[in-house]
């Protein structure tokens, strides 16, 4: 009987240790953002980190196919498995602990351009357009920041448009995010 207590209590304590439990979360800095823009960001953040922990999120990245192989375009090498573990490790290039977040700063800019959003690999910063955040629902918001985070990982994909580029880690998984947002998202 003593026996079985401890491997209970061992069990207990494995399942709700930091390194068992599924957690994904964010650390959002936020740069020339109006109080109820922000609202939106954190919005946002929500959906993201509900996705993302989504059994459904984890199925459709990893069986995820380009040309009928499992695989993204501009992938790193890396397999649809090992992708999937890069997010949820929350492993940035620049910042390349295994701490299970996001961790960005976000600028709000103006510019009559068609980019939505943009970012560079040596900073942590991504801009994000007024043009575009102003008129976004949440859902929107959480696929280009998400997007962008990935480039954050190292992704990459082609500057000009091309149907291969939709299957691309930053497009293909960007695209998932905001389809899967809207099973959350309430107005």
């Amino acid at each position: 009987m003593r026996t079985n207590r401890i491997l209970v209590s061992a069990l207990l304590f494995l399942i709700s240790s930091p390194s068992f439990s599924k957690v994904f979360d964010a650390q959002i800095n936020m740069v020339n953002f109006p109080q109820e823009q922000e609202a939106k960001v954190h919005k946002a953040i929500e959906l993201i980190k509900k996705v993302v922990l989504s059994p459904e999120f984890k199925d459709r990245v990893l069986s995820h196919t380009y040309e009928g192989k499992k695989a993204y375009v501009n992938n790193k090498g890396l397999t649809n498995e090992e992708i999937y573990q890069l997010i949820i490790d929350g492993s940035e290039t620049l910042q390349p602990e295994k701490n299970g977040r996001m961790d960005v700063e976000l600028e709000l800019y103006n510019n009559s351009s068609t980019t939505v959003g943009y970012t560079y690999p040596d900073t942590t910063r991504i801009w994000v357009n007024t043009k575009y955040f102003d008129r976004y629902t949440p859902v929107q918001v959480a696929d280009n920041i998400f997007h962008e985070w990935l480039h954050k990982l190292g992704f990459d994909h082609a500057l000009k448009y091309s149907q291969s580029r939709n299957y691309s880690v930053p497009y293909a998984i960007g695209y998932l995010v905001e389809e899967l947002a809207m099973k959350h998202y309430r107005p």
